[in-house]
């Protein structure tokens, strides 16, 4: 049974990345490629958020649909340690093996940089949504 705090939000205040870091650790790049494999005619149109974790030493990228096994670049492998030092290892975007997601992902808003934790499920849930909207509602959560 599931209870209130399942759905937990931690800001990470004073953490930030920087805007254009889907871009500058290649996630953008890797979904592109993924699309001219795929022969598909479109053109990806990066969202607002963009999720984060690790399984095992495996970094992943979530946007939007795509799911995307990133490159372990010095940029990108440094953001766990940063989450560590942060939250006095309280909070994981990193789970021990291949097999299994953390308990945390880590949640890029591109509009400031700004960054929070989300329980995993719910986080992959926010990222994949194209437009975050309340449930049943039709105003932006976010007012995108």
């Amino acid at each position: 049974m599931a209870t209130a705090t399942d759905n937990v939000l931690i800001p990470l205040s004073g953490f930030t990345l920087p805007r254009d870091f889907a871009w500058r650790i290649r996630l953008v790049a890797a979904v592109d490629e993924q699309l001219r494999r795929l022969r598909s005619t479109g053109h990806f149109e990066p969202p607002r958020f963009f999720g984060y974790f690790f399984q095992g030493e495996h970094p992943i990228g979530v946007t939007g649909n795509w799911v995307v096994t990133l490159d372990a670049i010095p940029l990108l492998l440094a953001v766990p340690s940063a989450i560590d030092r942060i939250t006095k290892c309280q909070y994981s975007i990193c789970s021990e093996s291949a097999q299994t997601v953390p308990e945390y992902l880590l949640v890029h808003d591109t509009h400031d940089g700004a960054c929070w934790l989300w329980r995993f499920h719910h986080g992959i849930r926010f990222v994949e949504a194209g437009e975050p909207f309340l449930t049943g509602g039709s105003e932006p959560l976010l007012g995108c």
